[in-house]
C-alpha cells in the first residue's frame, strides 16, 4: 500500500453493482452519462463512482445539480493528476465499495440500454471468466474492433465488467497499473486472462467473455473541428506510445510476473528504450508518431502521492 491510499473502504456496505466512471474534462457529457447509468441501474442496489482526474473544465459544477437528483447513489472523487490508470488504481485500492459486479465506463461512452445487464449475464453464463467485455457499435473502426474482440477476447476501456471476487483478489495482491500507462485496460485484460499469474502457461482467453449484445456509442470526431483534429493527433501519438508500453511490459512480465510492474510508465518506457536504443528509439522521418511519443516522455512524469490521491468532492 502506498502513501495516500487506504484499503478498499465499503463506506456504504456491499452493493450489487459498482460502476466506476472515468472522466477528464468531460463536463458536457456528465449529465447524460449519469442519467443513462441511473436508468440502467433501475431496480438494482447500485453505486456510481465518478473518478475525475486532471479535470479543469468545471465538471464539479456540472455535477452538483445531479448529486441529489440522480436517482442513484453517486460518489464523486477528484484527482489532481490527469491519468486514467492512476484513477483506476485509486478506485480499486482506496475508493471502491464491496460489490458483486464492477463495471468500468469512460464518461464519453454511452452504454446501450441493457448493456450492463448483458455483461452480467455473460459473466453468469461463463464460470471460467474473470471479466466480460462490451463491443463498440459506432466509429470508423467499430466493425473491425468488434470482429477482433470476438476472435481474440480482450477488454475495451470504454465499457467492461469484472467479477467482484476478482477485483478483491487484485487488491489483495497489491497489483496496480503503472501510473501514466496509456493502455491500462489492456493490462487489466492481461490480469484477467492470466488469472493474476503472469506466465506463458497461464494464458487462457476464455477468462474474458465477450458479450456481443453489450455495446456503447461515442460521438464521432470531425476533422473539420480544430479541437477534434487536435484530439485525433494526440490519440495517434498515444497509440504509438502504447506499442512501446506493450513491448516493455511483455519483457518485464516473462518470467518476472506482475510483481515486476514498475510504479511509473514513463520511466518504464524510457528504461526499455535505453536498454537497446539502436533498435528501439523511434526516429524521424521513419516513425514520426513514435518520435513525438518519446518527446512527450521527457522529462518523465512521476507525481507524488498528494497529486495521485482521490479526494471526495460530492
Amino acid at each position: 500500500m502506498t502513501t495516500g491510499e487506504t484499503a478498499a473502504c465499503p463506506e456504504t456496505g456491499g452493493v450489487d453493482w459498482s460502476i466506476a466512471v472515468f472522466a477528464r474534462n468531460e463536463a458536457a457529457v456528465l449529465a447524460p452519462c449519469v442519467a443513462g447509468l441511473a436508468a440502467a441501474c433501475a431496480g438494482r442496489d447500485a453505486r456510481v463512482t465518478l473518478m475525475l482526474n486532471g479535470t479543469t473544465d468545471g465538471s464539479e459544477a456540472a455535477l452538483r445539480p445531479l448529486a441529489h437528483g440522480a436517482g442513484i447513489a453517486l460518489d464523486v472523487r477528484q484527482i489532481a493528476f490527469g491519468d486514467k490508470s492512476n484513477a483506476w488504481n485509486q478506485f480499486v485500492h482506496a475508493v471502491r465499495p464491496t460489490a458483486r459486479t464492477y463495471f468500468f465506463v469512460d464518461a464519453y461512452a454511452i452504454p446501450a440500454p441493457g448493456a450492463l445487464a448483458a455483461l452480467e449475464r455473460r459473466l453468469a453464463a461463463t464460470p471460467s471468466a474473470n471479466a466480460a467485455a462490451a463491443v463498440p457499435s459506432s466509429g470508423r473502426t467499430a466493425a473491425a474492433t468488434r470482429a477482433a474482440m470476438l476472435e481474440r477476447p480482450a477488454l475495451h476501456g470504454s465499457l467492461f465488467a469484472l467479477r467482484g471476487e476478482f477485483v478483491a483478489r487484485i487488491a489483495a495482491a497489491g497489483l496496480r497499473l503503472p501510473v501514466g500507462l496509456y493502455r491500462g485496460d489492456g493490462l487489466i485484460g492481461s490480469f484477467a486472462v492470466h488469472d493474476l499469474v503472469a506466465s506463458e502457461d497461464t494464458w487462457m482467453p476464455d477468462r474474458i467473455a465477450v458479450a456481443p449484445d453489450a455495446t456503447w456509442t461515442v460521438e464521432p470526431l470531425s476533422m473539420l473541428r480544430p479541437r477534434d483534429a487536435k484530439r485525433r493527433l494526440a490519440r495517434l501519438v498515444r497509440q504509438a506510445r502504447g506499442v512501446m508500453e506493450d513491448r516493455a511490459i511483455s519483457d518485464l512480465l516473462y518470467p518476472g510476473g506482475f510483481a515486476k510492474l514498475p510504479r511509473y510508465a514513463d520511466r518504464m518506457v524510457l528504461d526499455w528504450i535505453a536498454a537497446d536504443p539502436a533498435t528501439r528509439r523511434p526516429a524521424l522521418p521513419r516513425d514520426p508518431l513514435g518520435w513525438l511519443a518519446v518527446r512527450g516522455l521527457q522529462p518523465p512524469r512521476e507525481p507524488g502521492a498528494a497529486a495521485l490521491a482521490a479526494q471526495r468532492i460530492l
